[in-house]
């Protein structure tokens, strides 16, 4: 590893005591999941949504991550571990292979150097071939998005999602293809295209470790296309390269991976319903980083530029960044503001785009959008079950809708809801566009402060 002493001197300063100030989270509790952690035979952490959405939020997983590698729980049996996949396969960006994507072109500096991400993610413009797109807003305003392509493209997930609907309307071309017409999204496109529902499709294949799965879909109904084939017949059209975009063909698109592992969809296919070991790939190892598995170039050790676990990041330290995964405090509750927002929480029939006005039949199992609290937090504004409240938030002109649910599931100064729903009932217009992660550019959905108050005493309160 790296920055191993540089870690250990900033970490001095995080007694236990600090944390419990820090987290209400006691102090030997806070001991003994130290310890529990370190002591046990094998140990890992998968951070959850609400970690990343924060400023700080990849220095959060990053500390999060580098607790596996302090403790040995890296590349091994019950730890962290990196699937033994062929070399040029790239779960961690998609799914897709190096050579599928043209990972080597992307790469190019001067292809790094017109992405419109660069200034606003440079970090994230290192490291990833897809393009944050954040920063839509900015961009069609400067004039360096012309034209937008939008897949299951739901604009209300973007803080102030007015921002976006009027950057697409500003744009000199723009289409979505999706499953059903969403009108927030897609009144301003110049084209919705229908797409085929997962039943329907042929990609992308399916990996499940080693073993590698095909479909046998159904028709589509109608016009129907599946998103694949609608990029690549785009993409042939654009460049006049057919071949290059497999003709439109998303089984002939699969089969360029396939191959060259020594199977085929037709292969594949036939195995239905057996969902079979690829031979390509290798069977299970045990450190993998020793032996040349995990870098592209075949050398020892990790896919970092110094080939070791970076406790200080030197790609953070290039741009200008903490290399190591510093503490960031968050914003504080207030007195005018004094319970902490988590948006964008789940119900088990609504997620993303799944929302309510555009299906109806969900409207019957939830009508209207619903937060939760603490008993303790509706008791002091003298709320119960049920009650039609407003969220208050600093950064939003209109107040927004819900009805309250009171439950201990939800943490003392705290209230989680939902985001998607419509008219005053939509979150996102509470979180700030000015606050964005400075290594990922992802919005800080869950770094606000908000009040709840009854709905029929908001002139009181205010």
């Amino acid at each position: 590893c790296t920055g191993y002493e540089e870690l250990v001197q900033y970490a001095e300063k995080f007694t236990p005591d600090y944390v419990e100030k820090e987290t209400g989270v006691k102090a030997e509790d806070v001991i003994a999941a130290a310890r529990m952690f370190a002591d046990g035979p094998s140990a890992m952490m998968l951070p959850g949504q609400s970690i990343p959405h924060q400023h700080n939020g990849c220095n959060n997983v990053r500390a999060y991550s580098l607790l596996m590698a302090l403790t040995g729980n890296v590349d091994n049996v019950g730890g962290s571990s990196f699937d033994d996949w062929p070399k040029d396969y790239i779960r961690w960006d998609e799914g897709y292979t190096r050579t599928f994507i043209d990972q080597q072109w992307f790469n190019q500096p001067e292809q790094k150097a017109k992405r419109i991400d660069r200034e606003f993610a440079p970090i994230w413009n290192e490291m990833q071939v897809l393009c944050s797109p954040n920063a839509l807003p900015e961009m069609v305003k400067a004039g360096r998005i012309k034209a937008f392509a939008g897949f299951g493209a739901n604009l209300l997930i973007w803080p102030d999602p007015a921002e976006y609907q009027e950057a697409v309307r500003n744009l000199d071309f723009s289409f979505a293809t999706d499953y059903f017409y969403r009108d927030e999204t897609h009144h301003d496109m110049d084209l919705v295209l229908p797409a085929a529902m997962n039943y329907e499709r042929y990609a992308p294949f399916g990996v499940h470790g080693r073993k590698v799965s095909a479909r046998k879909p159904v028709k589509p109904l109608g016009e129907c296309w599946e998103d694949w084939k609608i990029a690549l017949t785009i993409g042939a059209a654009i460049t006049g390269d057919s071949d290059r975009f497999f003709g439109g063909d998303p089984v002939k698109a699969c089969d360029s991976m396939l191959n060259d592992w020594g199977t085929s969809y037709a292969e594949r296919q036939a195995m239905l319903p057996n969902v079979n070991v690829c031979e390509w790939f290798p069977a299970p190892q045990k450190e993998k980083f020793a032996k040349g598995l995990l870098r592209f170039d075949d050398k020892p050790g990790f896919r970092t530029p110094s080939g070791k676990i970076e406790f200080f990041s030197s790609i953070q330290a290039k741009h200008g960044q903490p290399g190591l995964p510093v503490y960031v405090e968050p914003p504080k509750p207030t007195k005018d503001y004094p319970l902490k927002l988590i948006n964008g929480t789940r119900r088990p029939y609504i997620t993303h785009s799944k929302t309510r006005g555009d299906q109806p039949y969900l409207l019957e199992l939830e009508p209207e959008s619903v937060i939760n609290m603490h008993p303790k937090d509706a008791q002091d504004r003298g709320l119960k079950e049920g009650d039609r409240v407003w969220m208050i938030s600093p950064y939003a002109a209109s107040k927004v809708r819900a009805r309250v649910r009171v439950t201990i599931l939800c943490q003392p100064g705290m209230v989680d809801a939902q985001y998607g729903w419509r008219g005053d009932q939509e979150t996102q217009v509470m979180i700030p566009r000015k606050n964005w992660d400075p290594i990922s550019g992802y919005p800080c959905c869950n770094d606000v402060c908000i009040e709840v108050v009854k709905a029929d005493e908001e002139k009181k309160s205010a």
